[in-house]
């Protein structure tokens, strides 16, 4: 049995360090080839740059990245705001109010997932356009916005159902109103499911491609991945200073999902075991 469960962890280890590997490895190619001369770069891909060329970093912030930068936090921080404003009251009145018809509004909102979003672009389209809202912060924000509101209602539904009735007796026994129990108690309590959904959000907004591609054509508007693809049409060959570009929009996503890596882990599971 000991050789057994010892030969299971070596197969078990073994694969986890291989998709480590297929997973790393990518991130590390970008980032060395990120620090060469073109000539180094055209040469030989798989080798270690002759001497660490910062500039190239300096370079893609001058070519639009750092106004890209701008453009994305913009559009990602009030995108995570909204979704997780709507989708945490929705929560809460879904799973602490008793009304007809709640289950049929539960398999709307969860169904949301299973809507594509390339199936709604030209209806969307000719809506932005209606609105006077195409090629504004609005027609990357609202679509965002719609289409992740699902997905997080889903992964708040369980944290939420589960919260202990007898903490939300105590408050109203204590004079809380719904409204503070909510913002007080409620989101607090349930701090891990919440900032799991919005590290989600936060990394589906910051990637967002098909939205920005469809309804923004001003460059003034353009974030982090349509800036990417046109800042390497601009650039031809030049693709150490287009790596750099990318290297740089990797790494607040990268510090953000570190930084809250274990509200992330415990969040995903919140509401899934029943004590």
């Amino acid at each position: 049995m000991k050789i057994k469960r010892k030969l299971q962890q070596i197969i078990v280890y073994t694969v986890l360090s291989l998709f480590s590997v297929a997973v790393l490895y990518p991130l590390f190619w970008i980032g060395v080839n990120s620090l060469k001369t073109n000539n180094e770069f055209y040469k030989n891909t798989f080798s270690l740059p002759g001497s660490l060329k910062w500039n190239n970093y300096v370079a893609a912030w001058k070519e639009g990245v750092g106004a890209y930068y701008l453009n994305s936090i913009l559009v990602t921080g009030i995108s995570v705001i909204a979704i997780l404003l709507v989708s945490t009251m929705t929560a809460y009145l879904i799973t602490r109010f008793e009304f007809k018809c709640k289950k049929i509004i539960i398999a709307f909102l969860i169904g949301g997932m299973f809507v594509s979003p390339q199936t709604a672009i030209i209806p969307l389209y000719n809506l932005l356009h209606g609105m006077r809202l195409y090629n504004t912060y609005f027609s990357m924000i609202i679509p965002i916005v719609a289409f992740r509101l699902s997905f997080s209602f889903f992964m708040l539904y369980p944290a939420f159902k589960e919260f202990p009735k007898e903490l939300e007796e105590a408050a109203e026994l204590d004079g809380c109103g719904k409204l503070r129990f909510y913002w007080s108690v409620l989101i607090p309590v349930c701090k891990p499911a919440v900032i799991a959904v919005a590290l989600l959000n936060l990394v589906y907004a910051w990637n967002e491609f098909t939205f920005s591609i469809n309804f923004v054509s001003d460059e003034c508007f353009y974030t982090i991945p349509i800036g990417i693809m046109s800042f390497s049409q601009a650039l031809y060959t030049n693709w150490v200073v287009l790596l750099a570009g990318i290297v740089l929009s990797i790494i607040p996503v990268l510090i953000v999902f570190i930084a809250f890596q274990k509200y992330f882990v415990t969040g995903l599971t919140a509401g899934s075991v029943k004590e």
